[in-house]
């Protein structure tokens, strides 16, 4: 009996030595690949660092930009609100009496609509403006997506790289999941071979 076992043992031991050897060429192949993916990824992202800052830099001049318009017409909108208002005001106090002929007040009456209808437009103009500098989007301020689109106009060379590395950085976090996921897999297969070697070898000593 004695001599079976040790006989077993001498067996489990190259299977041991195997698996061993095994994982140590999947630790170095796995150190290898990782250590090709960090220059990659340093390169990448020295580039992304760079195209960054000049996009940000030249994105915030444009917020700026637009912000600075939506303001000045802001200003003038309210400042034609206020003289509409004036005008409007006047054009009631000018109000045709009961026993003013229905030419005059037929004639009053179109005018007080029209100085209505342009306090109006003014207002939703005013409106309009105010909702461009602070009003959100799904995408984030609007004012903002104007600054794009301004941006994407007057450098399409720069917004096209930024939105190449924006892509290229969406498929480099799949690349990288997916890698991982592969990795575990590999470790899951690698402890279920071991140990169904070692219950192998088990069940052969009973």
């Amino acid at each position: 009996m004695d001599q079976k076992q040790r006989h077993l043992q001498q067996q489990t031991r190259p299977g041991q030595a195997g698996i061993q050897a095994q994982d140590a060429e999947a630790q170095a192949d796995g150190l290898m690949e990782r250590s090709r993916e960090l220059q990659v990824e340093q390169a990448a992202l020295a580039e992304f660092n760079t195209v960054e800052e000049s996009y940000g830099t030249a994105l915030a001049v444009q917020i700026e930009a637009k912000h600075d318009q939506a303001e000045r017409i802001e200003d003038r909108l309210e400042k034609l609100i206020e003289q509409q208002a004036s005008k409007l005001q006047q054009c009631r106090s000018e109000q045709p009496a009961l026993i003013a002929l229905p030419g005059a007040r037929a004639r009053w009456q179109q005018k007080l609509e029209q100085q209505q209808s342009t306090m109006q437009r003014l207002q939703g103009r005013l409106e309009g403006v105010r909702e461009i500098k602070d009003g959100m989007s799904i995408h984030g301020p609007r004012i903002e997506e104007l600054a794009i689109r301004r941006l994407r106009h007057q450098d399409p060379g720069l917004a096209s790289q930024w939105a190449e590395l924006q892509e290229a950085q969406r498929l480099n976090q799949a690349h990288q999941r997916r890698m991982q996921k592969e990795k575990e897999q590999r470790e899951q297969q690698r402890t279920a071979a071991g140990l169904s070697q070692t219950l192998t070898i088990s069940n052969r000593l009973v």
